[in-house]
């Protein structure tokens, strides 16, 4: 199968007009996207230990939730340089969806969504990012569906009694004090990842329940089912290199 085809796939299933403003994706590392693909390596991150097991198993495209670059940079040096280095010489792919991933249905959000079988679901936020709706059980069996699918131990700030509550779910870091401010005023119990001091604090204060399934638990989850649709629709091997 040719690389131009495997990315036709990704993205018709997230087209990158979805992403927000700003966000890398598409094609990262590779220009030869008539190239034979036999091997696809799917991956949260493009970390060093991701790309360096990528080039052990023989993988011809990588593909990475999270970009290779975020922030522009000043040279290629270091680990960065490593990273390059083994992608160029093994002719290895790297491409990425990001907040497309994200947004588009069936994507992350909708898979949170999915899990929760959350009622009357809208956008969290205008851009597509997040969902809220209706968590129709009580806040103990959201905790037993987190630790069995998102994070083993997750960390929780607050309580709610009682059923049928608004949940807003987030994949990967959603919970800075800005999104803490605004998910209070959309619902009463808010989970995604990347909880620091001061955002629970905030959390407290604000009488919002929050539930931190880390910011890898909740996009792992979605990137899973992804996967899965790509095993469908590729003709070649896929495996998993982080998760």
């Amino acid at each position: 199968m040719k690389a131009y085809e495997i990315i036709e796939i990704i993205e018709n299933f997230a087209p990158k007009e979805l992403a927000i403003v700003g966000d890398n994706v598409g094609l990262q590392v590779g220009d030869n996207l008539d190239k034979e693909v036999n091997k696809l390596g799917i991956a949260l991150d493009p970390s060093l230990n991701v790309i360096k097991k990528a080039k052990k198993e023989g993988v011809d495209f990588l593909f990475t939730h999270h970009p290779i670059l975020k922030n522009p940079i000043k040279n290629f040096t270091g680990i960065m340089y490593e990273k390059l280095k083994i992608l160029m010489e093994n002719d290895i792919i790297l491409y990425s969806a990001h907040t497309n991933l994200d947004i588009c249905k069936d994507g992350l959000n909708d898979a949170l969504a999915e899990l929760y079988k959350l009622k009357d679901v809208e956008n969290l936020y205008e851009n597509g990012l997040g969902r809220v709706g209706i968590f129709e059980g009580s806040f103990e069996e959201l905790l037993d569906i987190t630790k069995k699918y998102i994070v083993e131990s997750p960390v929780v700030v607050g309580n709610i009694d009682g059923d049928n509550f608004k949940l807003a779910v987030l994949s990967g870091y959603g919970l800075s004090q800005d999104a803490i401010r605004y998910v209070a005023e959309k619902a009463d119990v808010y989970l995604s990842g990347d909880l620091t001091h001061h955002s629970k604090i905030l959390a407290e204060e604000l009488g919002l329940v929050v539930v931190d399934g880390t910011h890898y638990g909740t996009e792992v989850y979605g990137l899973r089912k992804f996967m899965d649709y790509l095993k469908d629709m590729v003709d070649c091997e896929v495996v998993s290199l982080d998760f």
